[in-house]
């Protein structure tokens, strides 16, 4: 085949292929404007949703509201400062601070009203997590709260996410070390997170405690003879227990202790 033949035959194929790249392009744009493709900062929104972002409506809070004067208001008071105070302003922020709205609407549902804790519907005990945002300040927006979007919604104060408080139920996981006969240490640890659980962890729990890597904290351990078959030096554990505050001597009072690895090399 003659030079010049071979020469407009790939010239051709290069134009052939230049403009099914172009259509590709094209169509992976507009797939882009469509949302089909969200972009990593939208996605980032979506998983960091906080109680400032509008997540109940006010219909809804006025629907909670009502259920809450029926249900509630007996115990807790019509302008919600029965019962210690606790639904609202700082001892409602200083107990789910570094929470999600889960946690929240399951310690409503399993224990109020108080003679008859779960006899309200999920839609109920909804509603009247909404009025509780709203008689905390916290803004509405256009959707109603939903069961999917509880895990989803972090509580935290106006300034943002704080640490989590001193003498708040926590869990970690950390290298287990023997400083002396008597001292515990648990080192390398990830950052405290809120529990509600203070014993065995469930399923979903040890997932979740097994996923988290290894951080720059370390804690003297509490009360770890309660727990003989798991304090051996050496082992990647998870721990849960109060957490106490101390320059230089933070401390968790443990309520559990748990094996994840034999070694701490192994699940780092």
């Amino acid at each position: 085949m003659p030079l010049g033949t071979i020469l407009i035959t790939i010239a051709m194929m290069l134009r052939r292929l230049l403009f099914q790249l172009r259509q590709l392009t094209l169509g992976l744009s507009f797939l882009l404007l469509a949302g089909l493709f969200p972009r990593p900062a939208e996605a980032a929104d979506r998983t960091a949703q906080t109680v400032w972002d509008g997540v109940f409506a006010p219909a809804q809070a006025e629907r909670g509201q009502s259920a809450y004067a029926w249900s509630c208001s007996r115990c807790h008071g019509e302008d919600l400062t029965g019962s210690g105070n606790v639904l609202r302003g700082a001892k409602f922020m200083d107990h789910w601070r570094e929470d999600n709205l889960k946690s929240f609407f399951t310690a409503i549902k399993t224990t109020m009203p108080r003679n008859a804790p779960r006899s309200l519907g999920d839609g109920e005990y909804i509603d009247i997590v909404a009025y509780l945002l709203q008689a905390n300040a916290f803004p509405p927006g256009a959707e109603e709260l939903t069961m999917d979007a509880l895990e989803q919604t972090r509580i935290v104060g106006k300034e943002g996410p704080k640490p989590v408080p001193d003498f708040a139920l926590i869990a970690v996981v950390g290298c287990l070390t023997q400083a002396s006969a008597d001292t515990w240490m648990l080192r390398n640890t990830s950052d405290p997170v809120r529990t509600r659980n203070p014993r065995e962890s469930t399923e979903t729990e040890l997932a979740d405690a097994a996923a988290k890597r290894a951080g720059p904290n370390t804690f003297r351990l509490l009360d770890i003879r309660n727990f003989p078959s798991h304090a051996h030096a050496g082992r990647w554990v998870e721990a849960k227990g109060l957490l106490i505050r101390a320059p230089g001597d933070d401390r968790i009072n443990l309520t559990w202790l748990q094996t994840l690895a034999e070694s701490c090399k192994q699940a780092q």
